[in-house]
């Protein structure tokens, strides 16, 4: 009878724990009822880790005048930016005990780190852990970072508006002004001074090159047939619900992973690949620069950044009636930067983060094509004085009466010129091409001109 009794309460404990470990199979099928708002966690991770921003706030270029010597440079081989960071932190952190002043002199010899846009000071303060409000309210953005060669106690910041000197103790520049003492400028880009088209002198100094590598071939960094790769991608993507995943083939070509209808994963036939999560909590917190460290933290654990990247914009968004910021990224080729066509809305890399979640992720990244670097060769190209020449608009009038072609530039615009450089085009998602051309960029007041570099003719204005 004992015996009988035992069989019969083993029984029941073997059938209650069937019971409960089905249970737990249905609840789990699949994800219906259980669902985690956050597909894209790393099971066990759920504190957030700040990624080093400064891999991605950086200068698209180095401007430097020493000596009665003049260059820029695309690349940072001595690593002056990170070290300026220190310099920074240094200055913001002994910032009530420097002295403050807005200067509307210039140093003579400098170091000027130009950013492609101003990056909101409240990204510098709140990576370095420094709570001071004045220096946000005071320093609204950074355009320009100018390191004085002279007085090696002084940094300047420039908002876009204004210049802001800050003066003190804590700041020492010593070791960048022995770098810069030790540049070899020889093997650097030439710069020409007071250059003078038709009766106006150009106010920055005119860039003297006249080759480029040209035409670069480049392949795209995803390809929409390389199914392997691409399904490896969507389960980094979906990771645990990745077998609840439906995949379709548009008629357009475009792959098309779709969870829900709430994260979806498309990949269309040029490479661009396009992100969207609508399963987010609504957040009121707008903290940009929590915000960027979720963009940036999402990026490196997914596909990476791309060399020589930096962050290009930085905006505000409404995103289904939440606030939050939308963080544009470009990078730079062979030293140069990367231009995209604005025809079509281009960019290498979009990233929209609500709170600290990113709902919209595009990314079109293109590399060089190694197997046709013999094809790519050292091409001579027109002198940017000549491109402006060439495009300048007279308003002469031919025997005949008729007035001359319409020209992007008018002669009183020369003055107003603020900066030249060469870079490389992409037209790719518009014509489809694998290859960059290499352009002039005029930029004046808050407009910019792109022109061939071979034929001189205009391509785009923005």
């Amino acid at each position: 009878m004992i015996r009988s009794k035992i069989k019969n309460v083993i029984l029941f404990a073997v059938v209650i724990v069937c019971v409960y470990l089905s249970s737990k199979v249905w609840l789990q099928l699949p994800d219906f009822l259980n669902y985690d708002t956050d597909a894209g966690e790393t099971d066990g991770k759920n504190e957030v880790v700040y990624a080093d921003i400064w891999e991605v706030v950086r200068p698209v270029k180095n401007i430097i005048k020493y000596n009665e010597m003049y260059t820029v440079t695309y690349s940072d081989q001595y690593d002056m930016w990170g070290k300026t960071v220190h310099i920074i932190n240094d200055a913001f952190s002994d910032y009530d005990e420097s002295t403050v002043t807005e200067s509307a002199a210039f140093p003579s010899e400098y170091l000027k780190f130009d950013f492609s846009t101003g990056i909101p000071t409240e990204i510098f303060t709140s990576h370095m852990k420094i709570d001071n409000s004045k220096i946000n309210s005071t320093i609204r953005s950074i355009k320009n970072v100018i390191i004085d060669l002279e007085n090696t106690d002084s940094i300047y910041f420039y908002t876009g508006e204004t210049t802001v000197k800050i003066k003190g103790g804590a700041v020492d520049t010593g070791e960048l002004l022995d770098l810069v003492s030790q540049f070899d400028f020889e093997g650097q880009t030439k710069y020409s001074f007071d250059q003078k088209i038709g009766n106006e002198t150009v106010q920055v100094p005119v860039p003297m090159e006249q080759t480029a590598l040209n035409p670069v071939f480049v392949q795209s960094e995803l390809d929409v047939f390389d199914t392997a790769t691409i399904n490896e991608i969507a389960k980094e993507y979906f990771k645990k619900n990745y077998d609840y995943v439906r995949k379709s083939v548009e008629v357009s070509g475009n792959l098309v992973y779709t969870y829900r209808t709430e994260k979806v994963l498309k990949i269309n036939d040029e490479g661009l690949l396009d992100l969207y999560d609508s399963a987010f909590e609504p957040s009121n917190v707008t903290d940009i620069y929590d915000s960027l460290a979720a963009a940036v933290n999402f990026t490196k654990e997914f596909l990476g950044f791309p060399g020589s990247v930096y962050l290009s914009n930085v905006e505000s968004i409404q995103h289904e009636g939440n606030y939050g910021y939308r963080y544009t990224f470009s990078y730079k080729i062979m030293e140069r930067p990367i231009l995209f066509s604005r025809v079509r809305e281009n960019s290498a890399l979009q990233i929209d983060v609500v709170g600290k979640s990113v709902v919209s992720y595009k990314r079109f990244i293109r590399n060089i094509d190694n197997s046709q670097m013999d094809k790519m060769n050292q091409t001579q190209i027109l002198p940017a004085a000549d491109v402006i020449n060439k495009n300048l608009d007279t308003g002469e009038v031919s025997p005949d009466g008729t007035v001359s072609e319409i020209k992007p530039l008018k002669p009183e615009m020369i003055k107003d010129i603020s900066n030249i450089y060469l870079g490389y085009f992409d037209l790719a998602r518009i014509s489809k091409e694998q290859m960059l051309r290499v352009v002039w960029v005029v930029e004046v007041k808050d407009k910019s001109y792109i022109f061939n570099a071979i034929t001189g003719t205009l391509i785009e204005e923005w």
